[in-house]
């Protein structure tokens, strides 16, 4: 389902970051706009999130994505925007994120066709 963005808007848009609590240093010190989430706060939180006009991109740390409920994952989706971002964090040296295989899925769901994602050529 594709959402039409008024042409107005698309200078609004930004990137929101939930994460837990702790985990939120990098993403403030890149200028992204974060929210820390503790546990019993993540429907909430989510909601409020996903409400916001501005959010274009929604990247949330996946333990907190499986605490969200389903129905309310469904309706964000459902609209659109903000194009939720699962994403995880590395807990130790040397560990990758596991978010690769969704960011192609909507990768070759917006462009149509799959693409590598990788540093020099490495396949996913």
């Amino acid at each position: 389902m594709s959402v039409p963005i008024p042409s107005s808007t698309h200078a609004t848009l930004h990137l929101a970051v939930a994460v837990r609590p702790g985990d939120a240093l990098g993403f403030r010190l890149a200028g992204a706009q974060v929210e820390e989430i503790g546990p019993g706060q993540e429907g909430a939180a989510f909601r409020r999130l996903a409400a916001d006009p501005h959010v274009g991109v929604l990247a949330v740390e996946e333990q907190l994505l499986e605490a969200i409920p389903a129905r309310v994952l469904g309706r964000a989706r459902e609209r659109g925007l903000p194009v939720v971002l699962p994403f995880s964090l590395p807990r130790r040296w040397g560990d990758a994120g596991r978010g690769r295989a969704y960011v192609a899925a909507l990768i070759r769901r917006a462009v149509g066709y799959g693409v590598k994602l990788g540093a020099g050529g490495e396949a996913p």
